[in-house]
């Protein structure tokens, strides 16, 4: 009876000090929560209020929805102005005060029309402070002093998320600055997805692995022309093999949803363009390349991504709308496409 006694006692001591950790593995594991995904904002009226170069009002409602999906926070892919300039972030920095007033925090990356010279990067970095900057990675100009902090990285309930930017800061001496390119990334991506404080992964840029569109992406300037293979085989493999299922761009201003295996067939992501929050529309003109298979795609409409979590599942939601944007308006959304995982 004494053995029984004290093995009775110990397995109750036991249970008492493992509930808490019991209790943080259910309550991350199991209650759902969901993050925002916003393409490009830039508008055409760069010199004129109150857009100054971003689509406020198409901003305000897709925030509004936001606000109602109850999102944890917002990530969005670039191009959030149309000419880079202080008075152009400030705008769309402010569009921002009704998530901070609903406790959503907003993660930008920089898109093409975001870049500029150190003074913008300055008036970028002024108007979205206290970014997640990693020292693992300095940014898209790490030998330019003080342009650190653009590609970062951060986690989130069990998800990580790595926004990766890959362009210069021009220098005034250098004509087109020095960019950060993704195999100067690549030990720091990896070692990002292979740090064991995740459960899954997700990459975000503004340019694509491969556009419809555009055909400069994520790894050069045309296609697999000038993008070294191995560089992109490379990305790919460590992206698989840390389980990483998708890839979400914009600056397609396309909604566009596909499978694209690594240019030596070993590896498979699914590539996500979620479309345009801009007057900007564009269609897919060739080439288009045979490693892509396509899965979904629509054109011409105002778009954003809900991303739901769920223990190790994860299910998104591409809502779309007719385009507007040159006055408040009150959209009518509706879900186009889901997908997700396991």
């Amino acid at each position: 009876m004494k053995y029984l006694t004290r093995r009775h006692f110990l397995c109750s001591l036991l249970l008492l000090l493992t509930l808490p950790f019991l209790s943080c593995v259910y309550a991350t594991d199991t209650d759902e929560w969901c993050f925002g995904v916003i393409p490009d904002t830039q508008w055409g009226s760069a010199d004129e209020a109150p857009f100054y170069g971003t689509a406020v009002f198409v901003i305000d409602a897709i925030h509004e929805e936001m606000i109602r999906h109850k999102v944890d926070f917002v990530i969005q892919v670039g191009d959030l102005v149309d000419r880079a300039s202080a008075i152009a972030f400030q705008t769309r920095a402010a569009r921002n005060q009704s998530l901070e007033e609903a406790g959503i925090r907003f993660y930008p990356v920089r898109g093409n029309h975001d870049s500029g010279n150190l003074e913008v990067f300055r008036q970028y970095k002024a108007a979205f402070p206290n970014l997640p900057g990693n020292e693992g990675c300095e940014g898209s100009s790490p030998d330019l002093p003080g342009a650190q902090g653009m590609t970062y990285s951060f986690t989130h309930k069990g998800g990580k998320f790595l926004l990766l930017d890959t362009f210069p800061v021009f220098d005034g001496e250098t004509p087109r600055g020095k960019a950060y390119t993704i195999g100067d990334m690549q030990p720091w991506i990896s070692e990002q997805l292979q740090a064991k404080d995740h459960r899954f992964a997700m990459i975000f840029s503004h340019k694509n692995l491969l556009g419809q569109n555009h055909k400069d992406n994520l790894f050069g300037s045309g296609d697999d022309q000038d993008a070294p293979q191995d560089v992109q085989n490379a990305f790919y493999a460590a992206l698989q093999e840390n389980g990483v299922k998708y890839c979400i761009s914009g600056h397609d201003h396309i909604y566009h949803r596909s499978n694209i295996k690594s240019p030596d067939g070993k590896s498979e992501v699914q590539q996500i363009i979620c479309g345009s929050a801009s007057f900007k529309f564009y269609t897919p003109r060739p080439p288009l390349m045979s490693r892509e298979e396509s899965l979904v795609q629509e054109v011409k409409r105002i778009g954003f991504l809900i991303v739901r979590v769920n223990g190790q599942g994860v299910k998104a939601e591409y809502h779309s709308t007719e385009p507007f944007g040159a006055e408040p308006h009150t959209p009518q959304w509706e879900i186009r496409d889901t997908f997700g995982f396991p």
